[in-house]
């Protein structure tokens, strides 16, 4: 059974909210995002596509155009195709699609070729990092202070944050009630490409979804040295419980 079908939830729904959550940033006062959008091409004709948002930085526009298969539907030649036709049709939006059913091999060809971004349902649990990665300023960056917790994220072999998340051992999200705790527990373990990043309470609320979709358990660390052993004491909590507590329900 599809992880979406066990969840009760479609694909755009979770899309859609992940990136909304993700785009609630102070600093980002003009952007939306809608599922089902219609674009207008230069042809005049009109486009509709999954998951679309816009969003505009320093008066520049960026939009991104989001094609779901899941279920039953893998990813074919035709379909690449098509989103392309859309894409080039409508000027200066990026393609994402994502398959949770597999594609051909032609068709991951053709999409690098076309340039548009694959994501694989092993990858939707980091889908904030993967579809917000080419716009710095909507990620976390070492000027994020952690309100309330700090985590660790892997880095690009460029140093940037790449939306994927730390994790020690097993299927679960590392947070933490001090920075130095988190570089206490990173420079322990030894772990190379990784760094600590501030998690606001927008952060939060997106990784408290991602668990109850995907069923990551969530450890805090509350104690601020590490224990007889060298480890960090983390204590599991629910995503309920996490929403409740900060009142982000």
């Amino acid at each position: 059974m599809s992880k979406w079908e066990e969840a009760g939830q479609e694909l755009e729904d979770f899309i859609e909210h992940v990136y909304s959550i993700s785009l609630k940033n102070e600093n980002l006062k003009n952007c939306k995002i809608e599922k089902n959008h219609v674009e207008i091409g230069k042809s005049r004709t009109k486009y509709e596509f999954d998951v679309f948002y816009e969003v505009k930085i320093a008066g520049i526009s960026h939009k991104v155009a989001i094609e779901c298969k899941y279920h039953d539907k893998r990813i074919t030649l035709d379909m690449v195709r098509d989103f392309w036709g859309k894409l080039d049709d409508c000027n200066n939006i990026r393609g994402f699609m994502v398959s949770t059913n597999g594609h051909q091999e032609e068709a991951k060809q053709l999409l690098k070729y076309y340039g548009i971004e694959l994501i694989t349902e092993d990858e939707l649990p980091n889908i904030p990092g993967l579809l917000l990665a080419h716009m710095e300023c909507l990620l976390p960056d070492e000027n994020v202070h952690g309100d309330p917790f700090w985590t660790i994220m892997q880095l690009t072999e460029d140093g940037k944050n790449t939306g994927s998340y730390y994790s020690s051992g097993g299927n679960i999200i590392l947070l933490f009630i001090s920075k130095k705790s988190a570089e206490r527990t990173l420079k322990t373990n030894g772990a190379k490409g990784y760094a600590v990043f501030g998690v606001s309470r927008q952060h939060l609320r997106a990784i408290c979804l991602m668990s109850k979709v995907f069923k990551y358990e969530l450890g805090i660390n509350s104690v601020l040295s590490l224990d007889s052993y060298g480890n960090s004491l983390l204590y599991k909590h629910s995503y309920d419980q996490i929403l409740a507590e900060y009142d982000l329900e």
